[in-house]
């Protein structure tokens, strides 16, 4: 009897906004670089910053990026600067010296130009990802992370290519079926999407009552689960600082409690994560394989791993980069 060949993921998380690091993502998935069979994105799609390109006198335009003046003088050099910020996962906003000013008294005024760059860019990604995979018969499904702000979900709901997952149980491989959660638990920036810790096990435990065989799913969290190692982050201060100690910066778990029982209950063959970007790597929860591909996209890289899945769990897996 022919065995059949196990179905390959491609995982990554926490893209933050990086157009350089979406369109390796896509072209990867068009070339079918790692020969996978979907496509899973653990969430944080948004990009955290504003960077106002300021129109000059002169007639230049001038931005601060990463520490650096840059001059644009030419439309060429504009797009360039323009396609600098985007690359990094910033939002770059055309202004007057005026408008530039009012940004820094009018917290309101910041929302509403932030509001509009990470809908634009969302639905800008998501008819690329139309247009470019269209009759690749690859699947790419996708959530919100705690980072990103509600009003992405529509622009997620009408995607013509790309699923959002979250809240939902789907089916995934020929064996399994994929729960999906994108909230965290509480951070110190109080960002959109957080729960109570309490929380997690209530919710993912409703969603698993929806799934034929705990062990036969795959559970996609963007939070990782406590102490696993994929959740270590600098401890930080009440001023939001990292603390150090003996001149070492203090690092220690921030993950989610209830993600971890959730695991340790359920069994899923295989946890995904994402939430700390300095935390990829892979552990095992009991018989539970958890991963998290880790995030250096303002930097254009994109960090993934691959997961070789077969009716009898996980055969192989191994983290690349692009």
């Amino acid at each position: 009897m022919p065995v059949a060949k196990p179905f390959r993921l491609y995982i990554c998380s926490d893209i933050h906004a990086s157009e350089r690091a979406w369109r390796k993502l896509i072209n990867a998935t068009r070339a079918n670089t790692y020969k996978a069979d979907a496509i899973l994105i653990a969430g944080d799609l948004t990009g955290k910053a504003l960077v106002p390109i300021v129109s000059e006198a002169d007639g230049s335009w001038s931005a601060t990026l990463l520490g650096a003046r840059r001059t644009a003088r030419t439309e060429g050099e504009l797009a360039e600067l323009e396609r600098s910020i985007a690359d990094v996962g910033y939002y770059g906003v055309r202004v007057t010296p005026d408008e530039r000013a009012a940004m820094e008294t009018d917290p309101e005024l910041v929302r509403r130009h932030f509001e509009a760059q990470i809908t634009r860019r969302v639905r800008d990604w998501m008819a690329l990802a139309a247009e470019r995979l269209e009759g690749s018969d690859i699947p790419v499904l996708l959530m919100p992370g705690n980072d990103d702000d509600f009003a992405i979900d529509p622009i997620l709901a009408d995607s013509a290519y790309a699923r959002d997952v979250n809240g939902q149980v789907v089916e995934l491989t020929p064996w399994h079926q994929l729960v999906s959660m994108g909230w965290s638990s509480p951070t110190p920036w109080s960002t959109p999407r957080e729960l109570p810790e309490e929380e997690f096990l209530d919710r993912l435990s409703v969603l698993m009552k929806d799934v034929r065989d705990p062990r036969k799913t795959v559970m996609m969290t963007h939070v990782p689960p406590f102490d696993s190692g994929l959740d270590t982050a600098p401890l930080l201060s009440p001023s939001l600082q990292p603390t150090a100690s003996a001149g070492d910066v203090l690092r220690g778990p921030v993950g989610s409690v209830g993600v971890r029982r959730a695991i340790e209950s359920f069994k899923p063959v295989l946890g995904v994560h994402g939430h700390i970007h300095e935390s990829g790597g892979e552990r095992r929860i009991g018989s539970t394989v958890c991963v998290n591909a880790g995030s250096e996209a303002n930097h254009g890289v994109l960090r993934g791993y691959l997961i070789d899945l077969t009716e009898d769990g996980v055969e192989r897996t191994l983290r690349v980069e692009g």
